[in-house]
């Protein structure tokens, strides 16, 4: 099968190796195509997103490195768009205001060859929170803002990945189920829970109404031992059912995860009922046969 990553971060955001590293590790290991997708710029985020200046050089580096290795990859430019970043939030507690003059121009869908929608933050009662800094504080943020309900808690964040593709105008939902991020062994809360499947169907079909294509995201795997991907073998399952579509990424911050178990996420979507999955080309979205 084709080897294909669509979801990478950069020094621009929050990676640690350049665009031209990344490119050259995937061209050492035979890749096709490689796509970029920075951090969308939020002023709530800034240690992890990139600023409205370095998107203006992300762009033109990645567009650079588009014509220096046309001949050996496919390069796309891309970015994870942040549902409180979309269109850009001015407030830094993730209020919406409108796109600022200085930003106005790091949006528009034409600048890009895909746009993956991601949900990193929630609100409650009108302060936003990150659910992706560590179990404590997801502890915290549950303790402080729903009563200690973390059934509460993972609500709300697929109340908000329900909404994701409409709000960003994304073509990939990515990792679908990232409040888990930290619940192995169901330290956190039982994602057998009916409150917890239910919540996270629902805004499955609710996605699955516009838009078909979620990543199969192996990045926590590599970072903090996660023993499966998002979304999770059992939302694969669900989501294979209902006539969702895959395409597999790394969500890579350096060169070495490039293409972390990629050969494993293969095997568990045959096992899933997925007959192959998607990637992109010149002509748009095309399928791959596992």
């Amino acid at each position: 099968m084709t080897l294909t990553n669509f979801h990478s971060h950069t020094i621009y955001d929050d990676g640690t190796s350049t665009p031209e590293e990344m490119l050259q590790a995937a061209i050492a290991k035979g890749f096709a195509a490689f796509g970029f997708s920075g951090h969308s710029y939020a002023p709530f985020d800034m240690p992890y997103c990139m600023s409205v200046d370095g998107t203006r050089e992300y762009i033109a580096e990645v567009t650079r490195l588009k014509e220096k290795y046309a001949d050996e990859i496919e390069v796309y430019l891309g970015i994870e768009q942040e549902y409180y970043s979309a269109p850009h939030s001015l407030g830094t507690d993730g209020s919406e205001a409108g796109l600022c003059h200085d930003c106005r121009a790091l949006y528009p869908a034409e600048k890009y060859d895909f746009t993956i929608g991601a949900v990193h933050y929630i609100k409650k009662g009108g302060e936003l929170f990150s659910i992706d800094f560590g179990a404590e504080m997801q502890k915290r943020a549950a303790e402080t803002h729903f009563g200690g309900d973390f059934y509460a808690m993972t609500e709300t964040y697929f109340e908000t990945v329900a909404d994701v593709m409409r709000k960003t105008g994304a073509d990939i939902v990515g990792h679908f189920d990232l409040i888990a991020k930290y619940n192995t062994d169901g330290r956190l809360f039982d994602e057998a829970n009916p409150r917890y499947t239910g919540a996270a169907i629902n805004a499955m079909e609710h996605i699955l109404k516009t838009h078909r294509l979620f990543e199969v995201n192996t990045g926590a795997m590599y970072r903090i031992g996660r023993p499966e991907p998002y979304p999770s073998e059992f939302l694969l399952k669900e989501l294979q059912k209902r006539g969702g579509e895959v395409i597999l990424s790394s969500d890579c911050h350096d060169v070495e995860s490039i293409c972390w178990k990629f050969d494993e996420m293969r095997e568990l979507l045959k096992s899933c009922g997925f007959r192959y999955v998607k990637r992109l080309a010149k002509n748009g979205f095309i399928d791959e046969k596992i």
